[in-house]
C-alpha cells in the first residue's frame, strides 16, 4: 500500500518531498512503527467513525504502539459474506446487508424466501418503489452499486461503462456503509436511480466528502498536530523517537489538510 494513497497528492509537494526526506534520515524503522504508519493511511475523512479513529492514532504515536490492529479494521464489513453482520455491533452490516438483499430481489437475482429474518420487508417495499420498472441500463447501475458495497472488484471494474450514465456511475462508486451519511446517501442515490438522473452534487454525500462537523473537529485537530510537531521536532534533536513521532505526527497533519483542503502549512516557515 503507497503510504499516502489515501489522500491525493503530486510527487513535487514541497511539504510531501519534507516529509519524505524526514523519513529518510531515520534509517528502517521497526515494525510497530510501520503499522502506526499504516493506520495514518487507512484514515478515511469520511468514516463515521473519524474521531475515534484520530484518537486512537494519536495514542498509538505518544506509545509508539499501535492500539489497532490494521488487519482487523473492516472485519465485519459486509464484503466478508452474508452473516458478517453478526459479529458487527456498529448494526451498519446489519443495515448494508438489508440494502443488498432488497436489491437482489429487485433485480430478481434472488427471493425473498431465501434470505433469513432479518430481510427488511419495509426497506424492500421501499426500494421497489424508488427503483420502479427495470431496463438494462438501471439493473447494470444497480448491480454496479452493490458490487461497490460488497467490494466486489472484479464485477465493479466490468459493470463501469461510462457514457450517459456517467455520473451516476461516479456516484455509486462512492457509496460504502461505513460513510457517515449513511444510509440516508445511498437511499438519496437509489431514487435518482430510479430516475435515471444524478444526485444534484449539493445533495450528494459519497466517499471522500465531509460535512462542517467533520471540518471543524479536524481543522482543530490539524492545528494540535501543528503545535505538537514544534515541540517534537526540536526535541528529536536529541532523541531519535521524538523524531520518528514528529515523523508519524507530520504524515498524520498532512493527510488531514489534503482531506479537507486547508491552506495552512504543515511546518512553520
Amino acid at each position: 500500500m503507497n503510504a499516502w494513497s489515501n489522500i491525493q497528492i503530486s510527487p513535487e509537494d514541497p511539504e510531501i518531498i519534507r516529509i519524505n526526506k524526514l523519513e529518510n534520515t531515520l534509517g528502517t524503522l521497526p515494525d510497530n512503527v510501520l503499522k502506526i504508519r499504516e493506520l495514518i493511511t487507512r484514515f478515511e475523512v469520511c468514516h463515521f467513525k473519524y474521531q475515534q479513529h484520530i484518537k486512537k492514532i494519536k495514542d498509538s504515536v505518544l506509545n509508539l504502539r499501535p492500539n489497532v490492529d490494521a488487519s482487523k479494521i473492516g472485519l465485519h464489513h459486509i464484503q466478508h459474506g452474508e452473516s458478517s453482520w453478526e459479529q458487527d455491533n456498529t448494526g451498519r452490516s446489519l443495515i448494508g446487508q438489508q440494502y443488498i438483499w432488497a436489491l437482489k430481489v429487485w433485480s430478481n437475482d434472488r427471493e425473498v424466501s431465501e434470505f433469513p429474518e432479518k430481510y427488511n420487508k419495509v426497506l424492500g417495499q421501499k426500494i421497489q418503489k424508488w427503483l420502479g420498472s427495470k431496463n438494462p441500463e438501471k439493473l447494470r447501475l444497480v448491480r454496479l452499486l452493490m458490487a461497490r458495497l460488497t467490494w466486489d472488484w472484479a464485477s465493479y471494474e466490468r459493470l463501469q461503462h461510462g457514457g450517459e450514465f456517467k455520473d451516476i456511475e461516479f456516484q455509486a462508486c462512492r457509496m460504502d456503509i461505513c460513510h457517515y451519511a449513511f444510509p440516508k446517501n445511498l437511499d438519496i442515490l437509489l431514487q435518482a436511480i430510479g430516475q435515471m438522473k444524478a444526485v444534484k452534487e449539493n445533495r450528494f454525500e459519497g466517499c471522500g466528502s465531509f460535512d462542517h462537523h467533520i471540518e471543524r473537529f479536524l481543522k482543530n485537530e490539524f492545528l494540535n498536530l501543528i503545535n505538537m510537531l514544534r515541540v517534537l521536532l526540536d526535541k528529536g534533536k536529541s532523541d531519535k523517537n521524538e523524531l520518528i513521532r514528529a515523523w508519524l505526527i507530520a504524515c498524520l497533519a498532512k493527510t488531514i489538510k489534503e482531506d479537507i483542503h486547508l491552506s495552512l502549512p504543515v511546518f512553520e516557515l
